[in-house]
């Protein structure tokens, strides 16, 4: 009977462990966070490279300033839904409308070239 008890115990240490490898492995992704600023100019250049591909002429020095925007905007509060939307989600419609301009509750972002300091306020 023990021999039956082992041969249990390693099927499941075996399921186990095969299901803890995948959970921790599964999600591999890169985040926001794993790009350093030394690999920003790369990732600029790689979708400089692919929108060319694609008809669409972004020179890398726009697609860096792209990506530092993209970044300032995950960094800041989430924005406040347009009234409309708010609106739409109640009645359960589910039209949407586009998105109104930036309001002064735009994140401050630098100049491309220039890093944000603490010194760095919204200007007026």
């Amino acid at each position: 009977m023990n021999a039956e008890f082992n041969w249990w115990l390693l099927i499941v240490g075996l399921v186990a462990g095969a299901a803890l490898v995948w959970f921790v492995t599964a999600d591999s992704r890169r985040r926001e966070n794993d790009i350093d600023e030394a690999e920003t100019p790369r990732e600029a250049l790689w979708l400089s490279t692919i929108l060319r591909e694609e008809g669409h002429d972004v020179s890398p020095e726009a697609a860096e300033r792209l990506l530092a925007l993209h970044r300032a905007y995950l960094d800041a509060p989430p924005p406040d839904p347009v009234p409309d939307q708010v609106a739409d989600t109640r009645t359960g419609s589910g039209a949407t409308t586009a998105p109104s301009a930036p309001t002064s509750e735009t994140p401050n972002v630098p100049p491309a070239g220039r890093s944000a300091t603490a010194g760095d306020g919204p200007t007026q």
